[in-house]
């Protein structure tokens, strides 16, 4: 059975909705889910579009014109302020608002790194990785201050791998990469910050992402700090 949509108009043109109209053969064309009301009609047309908030694309009143055969706005002036009041906008965020949130989302971001570890490879060739958890920071500085202050070796483990005792050159590596890594981070992170908020532009904020090539003077800033620091040297 054919079919096809059309608009229900009241007796003055205004748009009511949007129906399905079954079309059997030798019978008279069938409105379903809907009732026509006294004065209602179909009118074989594209439903007009609605705005969904004030200032939006559409029509607050549609109704159908025939003379230019197409729909306008039957709203009165008064009708579409009462309707805008109502409909309002979405919110544009501020410059400040979005910084605020690109600021959280660096800051996540760096924890996320920091967090994810880095790569060793041990004094024996061994290449391996390890997590930088706050509780693994607090197991890895108890190693590394156990070899400073004598110690032959101390239990860690590499992820993925048993607990066992490493040498103390082997603590210092995993120490020494670890301070390093968080150093980039942290150095990264304070920079990046510094890049979003001294933006202007609500765009710029937005483009920026955790790990992007800093701007030329931030960047050379952040290669001076991590020089002096010795790249992170334990």
């Amino acid at each position: 059975m054919n079919y096809k949509h059309c608009c229900v108009i009241d007796a003055d043109g205004y748009y009511q909705t949007f129906v399905r109209v079954l079309l059997p053969e030798d019978a008279v064309p069938q409105v379903q889910g809907y009732i026509l009301q006294n004065g209602e009609s179909l009118l074989d047309t594209v439903a007009p579009t609605n705005p969904p908030y004030a200032g939006a694309i559409g029509l607050v009143r549609p109704k159908w014109d025939d003379p230019s055969n197409a729909w306008v706005e039957g709203a009165t002036a008064e009708e579409i302020a009462a309707w805008e009041a109502e409909h309002p906008a979405p919110h544009a965020k501020t410059l400040a608002e979005v910084q605020t949130a690109k600021l959280a989302e660096i800051n996540a971001a760096c924890d996320a790194a920091i967090t994810a570890g880095c790569d060793v490879t041990l004094s024996d060739g061994t290449a391996g990785h390890i997590s930088l958890s706050i509780p693994d920071q607090i197991n890895l500085t108890t190693a590394r201050e156990a070899v400073k202050a004598g110690g032959s070796g101390y239990a860690y483990h590499l992820d993925g791998s048993l607990c066992e005792v490493y040498p103390a050159a082997d603590i210092a590596i995993m120490a020494k990469a670890a301070t390093a890594h968080i150093l980039y981070h942290q150095t990264y992170c304070n920079h990046a910050r510094t890049w979003a908020k001294r933006c202007t532009a609500v765009a710029d904020v937005q483009a920026i992402t955790y790990g992007a090539a800093l701007p030329d003077d931030l960047a050379t800033h952040m290669a001076a700090v991590i020089a002096a620091a010795g790249g992170g040297n334990a």
